[in-house]
């Protein structure tokens, strides 16, 4: 009696605290003559509305493995196991678990996958068995708890959805792709960031992540292996818009990345991709009252697991395949199709205001996309997330007797926490500091060791908090590169900012010039056929560093350059500061 006693004290903390540990505290079970596992609960109803609360928790004795083999040893080493079946006697599927602990608290959502992967009806009360496996060898024959019945009512489990999950957080980022026909084939738009990293979870708790083998990920094929579990599923290196196909079926995915829209029916309207809404978005000019019927096509580039070389199956871009895609449907209900023969279809939008208008098309409702017509907005700049920017306080002019926040430099690998850009110095007071806001706050503020005499203008270590302020160059632009990761910073003077043009065999580098404008460079270039790899900028002549793009910003040490280029003659405005670029046809 002592001993339930002290059991059901267990589980009445364990049912306090759940707020707080999802799992609970494990420990080990000993032998089925001396063990005891008990629930906190006989019967539950489980609701979607309580998904994330705790349902059921379990404990158990802590004993000693007793064997009756005198060639082994007594051991607390066991491996124990929680087993869960509808049938008494575990005759059927068996859900395992193994622990490392005395208790075991379930979720009302992973208590409801569980009934759900037995084939329990929704809705309807039905017996769930629990009981202990216990064991200290592969060889050794197990030992088993008491059964404890819990009856469980489930509710349905819809398998039309899968979870984006974010792969920094590891959260629910709020997104979905959609299964029509609740098959495991799973689509939807998605905006993402060069090389961004997510994990695809099925409404049943079935997580998919990139397969890989020997160490290395082969892109675009997916396991639900935890072995593997910690590979995403990566994007190729061009942000944007792609279309993605899911098919867990298959165990396969691919993207379909989509650089411009095409929409006809509206004379003189370009179409912006705005990746944080999902949405495609253009002004023009609208009379209130009248319907517009449009046609929305396009060409866009098909990654897939044909789109990868190289011995560490590194995506290629230059193995996407040419796709045309057209929508279709109506204005409420968009349709999306792709393939060789694919025709956009009209498209009828009601202009329900005179003057500047914006065309939107919504991709975020997998269900059901949209095209609407609303009033021009001002788009407000979205504020930087902590750690997009490192701030150099103090290496331009100062504000109102102070350091100003306002020269900046921008993270390029945030694994290594790495970062890079141009800036124009202008130090009032010679020296600088480096932070990860824009405001004094010494936990985010890097500088020099106070006993380092190294450390020059050029290069040097840093400390995270404060030290001695670095000592800023003389006035002029430069190209400040730094890594929080090794705590380690150079900075280059930029001298000129040449072209590479991305066909092979032509090592031309011709140059772009200053303007009055700081760090803005302009020219002309010419390509007697179309640019393979992609046109960079390159800093210095020499490859001290170089820019890629896409969609109008640059991003330093981009694996791959602006493309598609293609045979011609074109203006070249590149915005060093900013991080923006422009290439114009002038054929």
């Amino acid at each position: 009696m002592k001993k339930i006693n002290n059991l059901l004290t267990l589980l009445f903390v364990l049912l306090l605290s759940g707020a707080c540990e999802k799992d609970g505290d494990k420990f080990f079970l000993s032998s089925p003559e001396e063990s005891a596992l008990i629930a906190s609960a006989d019967a539950v109803v489980l609701t979607e509305a309580t998904a994330k609360l705790y349902a059921l928790s379990l404990a158990w004795t802590d004993q000693t493995l007793q064997i009756s083999d005198a060639n082994y040893q007594a051991t607390t080493r066991v491996q124990t196991t929680i087993q869960i079946s509808r049938s008494e006697d575990f005759s059927g599927t068996i859900i395992e678990s193994t622990e490392s602990g005395l208790s075991k608290s379930y979720t009302v959502s992973a208590l409801n996958i569980i009934a759900y992967k037995l084939n329990a009806t929704a809705e309807e009360a039905a017996p769930l068995y629990f009981r202990l496996a216990g064991s200290n060898g592969s060889n050794i024959t197990p030992v088993y708890s008491n059964t404890v019945k819990v009856m469980v009512t489930p509710y349905p489990i819809d398998m039309h959805y899968a979870d984006i999950i974010n792969k920094e957080t590891v959260a629910d980022s709020g997104k979905d792709f959609y299964s029509a026909n609740a098959d495991g084939q799973y689509l939807g738009f998605f905006g993402a960031a060069a090389y961004e990293g997510i994990y695809v979870q099925e409404a049943d708790g079935t997580t998919w992540h990139t397969a890989q083998s020997g160490g290395i990920g082969t892109p675009f094929l997916l396991t639900t292996d935890a072995a593997d579990g910690t590979w995403d599923m990566w994007f190729p290196g061009q942000s944007g818009c792609y279309f993605v196909n899911v098919n867990t079926v298959k165990r396969q995915w691919n993207a379909l990345l989509i650089p411009q829209l095409e929409v006809s029916g509206i004379d003189g309207i370009t179409m912006e991709y705005k990746r944080a809404d999902n949405q495609w978005r253009g002004v023009f000019t609208g009379t209130a009252g009248t319907d517009v019927t449009i046609q929305i096509k396009g060409t866009g580039k098909f990654y897939d697991n044909t789109s990868v070389s190289g011995s560490d199956n590194g995506i290629d871009d230059s193995k996407a395949q040419n796709t045309s895609f057209a929508f279709g449907g109506t204005a409420g209900q968009l349709t999306f199709s792709t393939g060789e023969n694919v025709t956009a279809e009209n498209i009828t939008v009601n202009v329900p205001m005179t003057g500047e208008c914006t065309l939107v098309i919504d991709l975020n409702n997998p269900e059901a996309w949209t095209v609407s017509v609303t009033e021009k907005e001002e788009e407000p700049e979205p504020e930087p997330e902590e750690g997009e920017y490192l701030y150099l306080p103090g290496i331009g002019p100062a504000v109102n007797g102070e350091w100003a926040y306002d020269h900046k430099i921008t993270i390029y690998d945030k694994d290594a926490q790495k970062y890079a850009g141009v800036v124009n110095v202008a130090s009032e007071w010679g020296d600088y500091a480096m932070c990860l806001v824009n405001y004094w706050d010494e936990s985010k503020l890097y500088t020099l060791a106070t006993d380092d005499n190294t450390s020059t203008a050029e290069s040097g270590d840093l400390i995270n908090g404060k030290g001695n302020n670095l000592t800023a160059p003389d006035n002029g632009l430069y190209l400040f590169e730094v890594s929080l990761k090794e705590l380690k910073y150079s900075v280059k003077a930029v001298t000129g900012i040449y072209c590479y043009l991305g066909i092979s065999g032509n090592d031309d580098l011709p140059p772009l010039q200053s303007t009055d404008t700081e760090g803005l460079y302009t020219g002309t270039i010419t390509l007697d056929q179309d640019s393979e790899y992609g046109v960079k900028f390159i800093i210095n002549n020499d490859w001290a560093g170089s820019y890629g793009g896409y969609d109008g910003k640059l991003y330093y040490n981009a694996n791959k350059g602006i493309y598609p280029v293609t045979t011609g003659t074109y203006d070249i405005s590149v915005d060093l500061i900013n991080g923006t670029y422009t290439i114009q046809s002038i054929n």
